[in-house]
C-alpha cells in the first residue's frame, strides 16, 4: 500500500475529516489532501505528526505491508489470563499488529470483561460460540446466545458479561487492533479487562 493511501484509510477507519487531522497534526487540509494523493512526500517531522495524530507509529506508515499469511497455531497464541487465571483472552491475529485484530475471549459465569465500560476507535463484531453473553453498548442492553453475533462502534462505552450459567467463549473482531498492545508490553491487563462478578 502506498504511504498516501495508508493514511487516508487509517484516517477513515479513525473517522476523522480531512480538516480535523489537519488540526489534530497542526498541517494544512491542503498538504494532507496532496499526501493522501501521492501529490508530496512528507518530512519525517510531518510523518511523526501525522503518525501522532493518527495514533500509530511512524514505522507502520512507512513500512510495507506484510503480504504472506500469517499463521497462528493453537498452542502457541499469545494470552493473557485474567481475574485470577480464572479467565483469558487469547489474540488469534498476527503479531506484531496488522489493521484487524482477532481475541478469543473465555469468561466464567458471572463475570464481565472489565470492570466498567470501555471504548476505542474502530469497529467490533462478536460471535458468541458457547454461553450467553450480555452486551452493554450505549443505552442498549443485548443478550446474546451461542451462535449468535453482533457488530458495534467500538467508540460507545461497552462492556462484555456471561449473564449464563455455563462458561462463555466469544470471538472478537477489532478494527484498527487496540488489544495487542498489552500482549506486546506484557501486561496483565487487569485495568483494562479484569474479569468482574456481575451485578
Amino acid at each position: 500500500m502506498q504511504l498516501g493511501r495508508k493514511i487516508r484509510d487509517l484516517r477513515l477507519r479513525r473517522g476523522l475529516t480531512v480538516q480535523k487531522l489537519a488540526d489534530a497534526s497542526d498541517l494544512s487540509k491542503g498538504f494532507i489532501s496532496q499526501v493522501e494523493n501521492d501529490r508530496t512526500s512528507p518530512s519525517l517531522a510531518t510523518l511523526c505528526d501525522l503518525a501522532a495524530a493518527l495514533q500509530t507509529s511512524v514505522a507502520y506508515l512507512v513500512v510495507e505491508e506484510d503480504q504472506v499469511p500469517h499463521l497462528v497455531r493453537c498452542n502457541e497464541r499469545p494470552q493473557l489470563k485474567v481475574g485470577g487465571g480464572t479467565s483469558r483472552v487469547e489474540v488469534l491475529s498476527a503479531q506484531p499488529k496488522r489493521n484487524l485484530e482477532m481475541l478469543m475471549v473465555e469468561l466464567p459465569p458471572g463475570m464481565s470483561a472489565g470492570e466498567e465500560r470501555h471504548s476505542h476507535h474502530g469497529e467490533e463484531c462478536m460471535v458468541v460460540l458457547e454461553g450467553r453473553v450480555r452486551l452493554t453498548c450505549g443505552d442498549q442492553v443485548l443478550i446474546l446466545e451461542a451462535g449468535d453475533s453482533c457488530h458495534y462502534d467500538g467508540r460507545v462505552p461497552h462492556v462484555i458479561e456471561n449473564c449464563g450459567s455455563l462458561p462463555a467463549r466469544a470471538l472478537i473482531s477489532i478494527t484498527p487492533a487496540a488489544f495487542e498492545p498489552l500482549i506486546r508490553s506484557g501486561e496483565t491487563a487487569s485495568a483494562a479487562i479484569e474479569p468482574q462478578p456481575v451485578a
